[in-house]
């Protein structure tokens, strides 16, 4: 997995988890406010249905104590039951007359106290509906005077029309006198209800305790069943809930009807979730596209936008690799940008830059040791000849008994056959020290013995290991430079050779005059001094050596000593010797 992969992935799946949380919140709420728009709408309606349920009952009663408080009606109940046919006719018109007088909107039947006295008047009215079988009359009696209800239901459970029962008293002494029934039909009934016409599947059923229902908007099918809500049964006086009921959900809300007596009517309104939730499921499929579409714009704007930080890492990345070939080329694209990109690019340009000014560096190092090697395969050339000529001019000057001569013969050819020998260009302290102390020998001779050399050598440093020729260049400058301004026997050489942490230091002192301010500046070691003699352009060689073996640290220091006289101090890494 690439960077823009890496990027990408958790930008999305940061950014795609609340978006989608925040449409599924959002469809909930909605549909949170659909159903709290929904029992507000339901309630609202139930109430006003309820309002007219109580008047309509308020009504009935009042109806009902003007037919027990009628004077001819009372006193027809109290009349003797007829003793023939006409008698009943009689009483049949006279009671028809009545009943049209205090029916209302409502059909009216007067039972007699007596009614098996009078079979033509009850056959008259057998198609009233209702059965009043002997319980249902009983019934009355024992409410004292309080009305009930009764309806014949059909196979659906829905009744067909509405029945109030209830017991006539004389006003006198309270006696059973008859039973009053009034007839509200299923029709009526249900015209008295409103209901909304935007919703054609809105039912508003009134149900008694028993579940049985009363009224209802709409046809109730001979296969269809009625369940109504475990709440409304137990009597509560208000509720909204969502319920299953033959398979599909409703929205349910119920209200009592105060004014009902024991029977405990309720009014229910029910509506499929399904016909409110149309609106929501075009909420749902707006928030889903409007999701799908944010989320795509939102992949579309972090695809581009991780690209831009990406693609310029990606071509330089793939410029790297160009540069692990051996191709060191600047990154052109993306420096003069003021951001991190442009920062790294410059940086990356910065790191080739010093990697080329290395590679020029280690160049011009290599071919600086391959010249010093060239010269001193120069001084290497033919040694048994220069040999064999320093034997023959020592065996000459014995023979003229030219001690001296002989003497400074064999230094020479010691030195020679040091600096000569091309097998290793490591020696010891040791010998190194063996051949300065040569290279004074023939010096002393050359001045007839005008200065001193002293060696102060630590013992434990003779064994290290040395680049070979550092040590006599720096004795050659100060016999040069030193001694040569100093009167006979004046002048004082000091050798010093000790350890200092991982240093071997070497320490070559005089008390000569010392070097001119502005010559000792000059020596800078970074090109060889300009005017310098030899030992000028020794130091400079000696220092140069040290610095392309071990670096910037060690190489030779020069200065000048108070009062007068000069030092140079050479620093060596502490090597141990293998031989």
């Amino acid at each position: 997995m690439n960077l823009f992969q890496k990027l990408l992935l958790p930008l999305m799946v940061a950014i795609f988890i609340p978006v989608v949380l925040l449409g599924y919140l959002s469809y909930e709420r909605s549909k949170m406010q659909v159903e709290d728009v929904t029992s507000a709408f339901l309630q609202d309606n139930l109430q006003h249905n309820t309002e007219k349920v109580n008047e309509f009952l308020r009504e009935l009663d009042t109806a009902g104590f003007r037919v027990i408080g009628s004077s001819k009606l009372q006193r027809m109940l109290q009349n003797p039951p007829p003793l023939d046919f006409f008698q009943e006719a009689e009483f049949i018109t006279e009671m028809k007359g009545i009943t049209e007088e205090l029916r209302g909107a409502y059909e009216l039947f007067i039972l007699p106290n007596h009614y098996e006295n009078y079979p033509n008047y009850m056959n008259s009215h057998s198609s009233f509906g209702l059965e009043l079988t002997k319980e249902r009359i009983t019934k009355s009696f024992e409410l004292g005077g309080k009305a009930y209800w009764a309806f014949e239901t059909g196979q659906s459970g829905a009744s067909k029309d509405l029945y109030y029962v209830r017991a006539i008293r004389t006003l006198t002494d309270f006696q059973n006198a008859g039973v009053m029934v009034f007839k509200i039909s299923h029709t009526w009934m249900t015209k008295q209800l409103i209901t909304p016409s935007q919703y054609p599947r809105f039912r508003l059923l009134l149900a008694d305790g028993q579940a049985n229902v009363l009224a209802s908007n709409l046809p109730i099918g001979p296969e269809e069943s009625v369940s109504l809500p475990t709440s409304t049964l137990q009597g509560q006086k208000s509720t909204f809930e969502t319920e299953l009921m033959q398979g599909k959900s409703y929205y349910v809300a119920s209200q009592a009807i105060a004014d009902s007596g024991k029977d405990l009517w309720s009014l229910i309104a029910t509506i499929p979730v399904s016909d409110l939730t149309v609106r929501i499921d075009g909420i749902k499929i707006f928030t889903f596209w409007m999701i799908v579409g944010s989320l795509f714009i939102i992949f579309v704007m972090l695809f581009f936008i991780v690209r831009q930080f990406t693609t310029p890492i990606q071509e330089v990345v793939r410029h790297m690799r160009q540069v692990q070939l051996g191709r060191l080329l600047y990154f052109k694209k993306f420096a003069t940008k003021k951001d991190e990109i442009g920062q790294m690019v410059r940086g990356f340009n910065s790191m080739i830059q010093g990697m080329e000014g290395l590679l020029q560096t280690t160049k011009e190092i290599e071919s600086e040791k391959q010249q010093l090697q060239q010269r001193m395969l120069i001084n290497q050339i033919n040694p048994h000849f220069l040999y064999n000529t320093l034997d023959s001019i020592k065996w000459k000057a014995e023979s003229a008994h030219e001690q001296t001569i002989g003497d400074m013969v064999t230094t020479l050819a010691n030195m020679l056959r040091f600096s000569m020998n091309e097998e290793n260009e490591w020696t010891t302290i040791e010998r190194e020290l063996e051949h300065v102390r040569n290279y004074i020998k023939i010096e002393l001779l050359r001045n007839n013995q005008a200065f001193q050399v002293l060696f102060d050598v630590q013992p434990s440093s003779l064994h290290l290991k040395i680049l070979k020729l550092l040590v006599q260049p720096l004795l050659e400058n100060a016999v040069r430079h030193g001694m040569n301004k100093l009167t006979e026997r004046k002048g004082k050489i000091l050798v010093t050779v000790y350890q200092e942490a991982e240093d071997l230091v070497i320490l070559v002192e005089d008390n000569g005059n010392g070097c001119e301010a502005d010559q000792l500046e000059d020596y800078k070691w970074t090109t060889p001094v300009q005017g310098a003699t030899e030992g000028g352009i020794g130091l400079y060689n000696v220092n140069r050596r040290l610095q392309l073996h071990y670096g910037r640290h060690y190489g030779v220091e020069v200065e000048n000593k108070v009062p007068h006289g000069f030092k140079a101090t050479l620093r060596h890494p502490i090597l141990e010797s293998t031989d």
